[in-house]
């Protein structure tokens, strides 16, 4: 799982043998998901990267990361827990001027059923949650930044991977039940509202 934490983005920006696009099925039932939108009630923000983006720059939702969301938000937006877990990775040190591959700032939280949920992109000093911490769907657990390859765009990268190690699990397909509009997933350019 770190070897990929430390790159955060790059795991998954690397060259791909894949067509122009991938397909992504098997999404759940959005009314009866399991996540809510990783972002505080009331809150608003615009999905600037979908799900199985084409496999070059500038987009990198594919692969391994095909499911992953990258939501703008302002550098210092709440990030609340879509699920309930227990916190078991966290970086902070980097700067939201710090751009290189191993730089991005993230948290990681790993659920009841061996899932977990990659936050990135995180401001300096931004996780709230503390390593080892059990946090409940909904707490605020981090700060929002630009930290990593954001591509210079402050936002979160958000994704849920099927076992703790990044390396050998792939991302799986996440709807929100919370969402509004709620088209099951997350539509590129569109904006959600938290409710």
């Amino acid at each position: 799982m770190l070897s990929c934490l430390l790159l955060l983005t790059a795991c998954h920006s690397a060259t791909s043998s894949l067509e122009e696009t991938e397909t992504c099925v098997g999404y759940p039932d959005a009314q009866t998901s399991a996540y809510l939108l990783p972002y505080e009630t009331g809150a608003s923000y615009r999905v600037f990267q979908g799900n199985c983006a084409p496999p070059k720059a500038p987009w990198t939702h594919y692969a391994k990361a095909r499911y992953a969301y990258d939501v703008e938000m302002p550098i210092g937006a709440k990030i609340v827990a879509a699920r309930a877990g227990t916190v078991v990775f966290i970086r902070e040190q980097f700067t939201d001027r710090q751009h290189a591959q191993e730089q991005g700032n993230a948290l990681v939280v790993l659920h009841d059923d061996n899932t977990v949920a990659l936050y990135g992109h995180l401001t300096q000093n931004g996780a709230l949650a503390e390593l080892g911490q059990r946090v409940e769907q909904g707490e605020t657990i981090a700060l929002s930044g630009n930290s990593g390859q954001s591509g210079n765009v402050p936002h979160l990268h958000f994704q849920v991977n099927a076992c703790p190690d990044f390396d050998a699990c792939e991302s799986v397909p996440v709807t929100f039940r919370n969402a509004r509009p709620n088209p099951g997933r997350l539509i590129q350019g569109e904006r959600y509202t938290a409710e």
